[in-house]
């Protein structure tokens, strides 16, 4: 017999009584045509009991009313649909629209919340992360998810279960690319993890179901409230806000470390992000390789004793100068001057928003 739609609410409700609350962080900026096609993966998961938050970082295009007609055409009832400013939304909403959020199918359920300029990677997923532990349901876990990835609908219960079989307080998932291959399953240390991101090598799932590994990929981690209650009371944000955005996930995992909390990476929870791809098509790619270049120098600076400083310096100049070389082969000088003030900025110690980051014209 077909259930009635009470019917189901209620085994929905019943199911999502025993699992914990996660809190989907997607950030958009001047792309929801890539955060609709996200919200769409989102809305097949499996997991009875989440609320998608989608933070738009002072977008220039029509992002906002685009995803608040698609919130109208897709959600159903409009109580299930809250659209904050972020000044409401640092308080944890409001308790009449709240209800409408806290109820229902988690496929109905969107808040959608206007941070009035670009605040990064960083302070775009603070803002969702603040919102998430203020509420008056707060979350148990916040997913940080890329707005150009893909979700399988099985990944959210795959990290959520990881995360309790492990005792770890973050849960990455296996990230792939649009043709199948994967470029992300762990790594081995913090150290190797960063050098490692001076050159490329390939990623290879383990048999088990799950294993220790120092970060997770930033694109598709599921972070407990613990760890973000403690990182916070450490120093007041989740995220760190000087990275703005490129390094800042190994930076989170390795301050949770030092409190004590494991990383994880859930073999069945997969992803598919291809950054590169949203680069060349969206992005301005100078900000990839000023922050990429500048950001791991700081997150080096941090991690590293003097000795391995050093080298990870001595190797990271070269590597660096010969991209710069290889762009202004290609024709791309615009490029090879972003690079080298990435480089300029790290060695500085120069932090947050690139200074040219909002300017259109090549500096």
């Amino acid at each position: 017999m077909t259930k009635t739609i009470t019917e189901s609410l209620e085994s929905c409700q019943l199911r999502a009584a025993h699992q914990p609350l996660v809190v989907i962080s997607i950030l958009n900026w001047n792309g929801w045509q890539d955060t609709i096609t996200c919200l769409e993966s989102v809305r097949r998961l499996d997991y009875p009991n989440y609320l998608t938050v989608v933070v738009d970082n002072g977008s220039k295009d029509e992002s906002v009313p685009e995803l608040r007609a698609w919130a109208r055409k897709n959600l159903g009832e409009a109580r299930g649909f809250a659209d904050y400013s972020r000044e409401a939304a640092l308080q944890g909403g409001t308790a009449e629209v709240e209800g409408g959020t806290s109820n229902g199918d988690p496929p109905t359920q969107l808040v959608l919340i206007r941070n009035p300029e670009n605040l990064g990677f960083t302070g775009g997923h603070n803002t969702a992360i603040a919102y998430a532990m203020r509420r008056e349901l707060p979350a148990e876990y916040v997913f940080l998810l890329n707005n150009d990835a893909e979700v399988d609908p099985e990944c959210l219960t795959h990290l959520v279960s990881v995360g309790r079989k492990s005792g770890a307080g973050i849960v990455g998932a296996i990230v792939r690319n649009e043709a199948g291959t994967v470029y992300f399953a762990g790594s081995g240390s913090f150290r190797r993890h960063l050098f490692r991101s001076l050159i490329s090598q390939p990623a290879h799932p383990r048999s088990e179901e799950f294993w220790e590994s120092p970060v997770a990929y930033g694109a598709a981690m599921l972070v407990s409230r613990p760890v973000l209650d403690d990182v916070y009371l450490q120093r007041s944000m989740y995220l760190n806000d000087g990275l703005f955005a490129y390094g800042d996930e190994l930076e989170f995992c390795y301050v949770a470390n030092r409190h004590g909390y494991r990383t994880a990476i859930a073999r069945d929870a997969t992803v598919c992000h291809d950054s590169r791809s949203r680069v060349e098509r969206v992005y301005d790619p100078r900000y990839f390789f000023y922050y990429s270049a500048r950001n791991l120098l700081h997150v080096g600076k941090a991690m590293l004793s003097p000795p391995w400083r050093a080298m990870f310096y001595a190797a990271y100049l070269p590597l660096w100068i010969r991209r710069m070389a290889k762009r202004l082969i290609a024709g791309q000088p615009h490029l090879a001057r972003a690079i080298g003030y990435g480089l300029l900025d790290g060695y500085r110690g120069v932090v947050g928003k690139w200074k040219y980051h909002d300017r259109r014209a090549n500096p």
